[in-house]
């Protein structure tokens, strides 16, 4: 498929689809959207720029020959969950057949009382992300819009940065230096994302981005802060979403995923705080630890925050877990993983459903 070809089915994909997604974030329209999005490689392997691209190309072509999904894919500069550590000097362990590792720096939080804000242009991560961005705009014609980086909270990125049982004692131990530490990570992210939307454009920039269903027309900024589901809800109250809630405002929302189990803090978020919507697992299919329905769907109900749950690829497991999720309140995404001979049936099969939850 040639580049120009893929461009026009882009534009008639986002033609077709982009209205309704838009109206169902808003809050107009039917409150759910059925998701699937194809198995390419996008989160493996990213060596270099190079490889970058060829995964969000190989994605893009695949996404674009699947019909089955309500939302419009886009682009994505994705290098692995270290980026915001490595501007602290953590070092990238690459790896040829999957997703690099991070090294923490720091093994005492003695070592972390004073730490001094980056200078995020020191950074090899943070510079090659900008590359990519600017490959991608260039090997794209500019026509096909791209997210921010995985963004990971600055809860997630300390624990990439110092011993992750180490900053976990802290917390209830010399909270002022977990609080410092967490707030200059919080202040870089701000700044590295301002930076990442000015590199891709405003009109060019998917948002919320990572994971969510996006829109340049949408606002916010994704965060993955999978820390939610390991600490205390009294931990993540006092020290971990204050600071989601920052970036929140300084990108006019924010979408929360999580891996794991953490319907305990979902409890804690509420749309006024500036939550879009948050991303969470409801079968080991999708999760070695997921999340109960029941669970979710009391934490989520009436919260006017957008609800997506990932639920494996068998539609006939997914049926019963709608049953046990559903809300009238909730505004609901099922993201249903990519099974190629089994994707219309599930999309069908989904969609009926969750018409006939909303209609009772």
């Amino acid at each position: 498929m040639e580049m120009q070809e893929i461009i026009d089915r882009y534009g008639r994909r986002r033609a077709e689809k982009e209205p309704a997604l838009l109206d169902f974030l808003e809050g107009r329209g039917k409150p759910f959207l059925m998701v699937q999005r194809t198995s390419a490689k996008l989160f493996g392997p990213c060596n270099t720029v190079q490889s970058v691209v060829e995964n969000n190309l190989a994605y893009l072509r695949q996404a674009l020959s699947m019909e089955w999904t309500d939302d419009v894919p886009y682009l994505e500069p994705w290098i692995g969950t270290g980026v915001y550590a490595n501007a602290f000097g953590c070092e990238y362990l690459w790896r040829e057949d999957n997703a690099p590792d991070t090294r923490y720096r720091y093994h005492r939080v003695e070592e972390v009382r004073n730490i001094a804000y980056p200078d995020y242009r020191t950074s090899p991560i943070m510079r090659m992300v900008l590359e990519c961005i600017d490959y991608l705009k260039e090997k794209t014609l500019g026509q096909v819009p791209i997210c921010l980086t995985d963004t990971q909270s600055p809860f997630d990125t300390a624990t990439l940065v110092l011993d992750a049982a180490e900053l976990f004692t802290a917390c209830y131990t010399e909270e002022e230096t977990v609080l410092h530490l967490m707030d200059t990570i919080t202040r870089l992210v701000i700044e590295f994302s301002r930076v990442q939307v000015g590199r891709i454009g405003a009109g060019l920039l998917a948002r919320p981005g990572h994971s969510m269903p996006s829109s340049t027309a949408y606002r916010g900024i994704s965060v993955s802060d999978d820390n939610l589901a390991v600490s205390s809800p009294q931990v993540n109250q006092r020290i971990a979403l204050p600071l989601d809630r920052r970036i929140a405002d300084a990108f006019g929302g924010i979408a929360i995923h999580s891996c794991g189990r953490w319907a305990h803090t979902m409890a804690k978020l509420r749309c006024p705080d500036g939550v879009l919507m948050i991303d969470c697992a409801l079968l080991s299919s999708s999760d070695p630890t997921p999340n109960r329905p029941a669970e979710v769907r009391d934490a989520m109900r009436e919260s006017g925050i957008i609800t997506q749950v990932r639920v494996g690829s068998d539609a006939r497991e997914v049926l019963p877990v709608l049953e046990q999720l559903f809300d009238p309140s909730l505004r609901l995404i099922v993201e249903i993983a990519y099974a190629p001979e089994r994707a219309e049936r599930n999309y069908k099969t989904v969609r009926e459903k969750l018409d006939e939850l909303y209609r009772t």
